[in-house]
């Protein structure tokens, strides 16, 4: 009975690693050059029936309450309905590589509101003709890297370790700041 409860606390300790990473990594498939437009983060691709863009990639590092450190890349994504009916598009449409491998995307984490407010998330709301969507998308990343790649369909925004700008919490002085400048509106 004791060997049964290690085994099952082992296994229960391996699901929930693996579901809270949400990590599963593959390779960036070969597109081909006929159906893949690459674009630069600020300048949206359009397609068919939307348009996507990469506003700009963030870099975060968090420690947890138990003292583990994350680090993080924030993509701010827009995402424009062209055509006229509905449309149903979430964060988890949207690929991430890193060197061509992909990350899948993080869920929301109380450690995230010292960076964001949970509803800049982009949402799993349906698109309205002719509306956009706005928001991030957190990746927590394991690697060290050089290159980094989001792709919906056909449109890929690539763009290297350079224009990825860190954010750092704000200092004690700049929250007091930002609640004195908030409150004098």
């Amino acid at each position: 009975m004791k060997k049964f409860k290690k085994a099952l606390a082992i296994l229960l300790m391996l699901s929930t690693m693996a579901s809270f990473t949400g990590c599963i990594s593959k390779e960036q498939p070969e597109a081909s050059d006929a159906t893949q437009v690459t674009y630069q983060i600020g300048s949206p691709g359009k397609a068919e029936d939307f348009e996507f863009g990469v506003t700009e990639i963030n870099s975060f590092d968090l420690t947890t309450e138990y003292g583990e450190t994350f680090h993080c890349i924030l993509v701010s994504v827009t995402y424009t309905n062209l055509s006229e009916k509905e449309q149903d598009i979430t964060k988890r449409n949207i690929e991430f590589y890193l060197d061509n491998e992909e990350i899948k995307p993080c869920e929301y984490r109380s450690e995230f509101e010292h960076f964001f407010d949970e509803g800049n998330l982009f949402n799993d709301n349906n698109i309205n003709p002719g509306r956009t969507k706005r928001g991030y998308i957190v990746y927590r990343i394991y690697k060290d890297y050089s290159k980094i790649d989001v792709v919906l369909n056909e449109i890929t925004v690539s763009a290297s370790r350079e224009a990825v700008k860190p954010l750092a919490l704000p200092t004690p002085t700049e929250t007091t700041q930002m609640a004195k400048e908030t409150n004098n509106d």
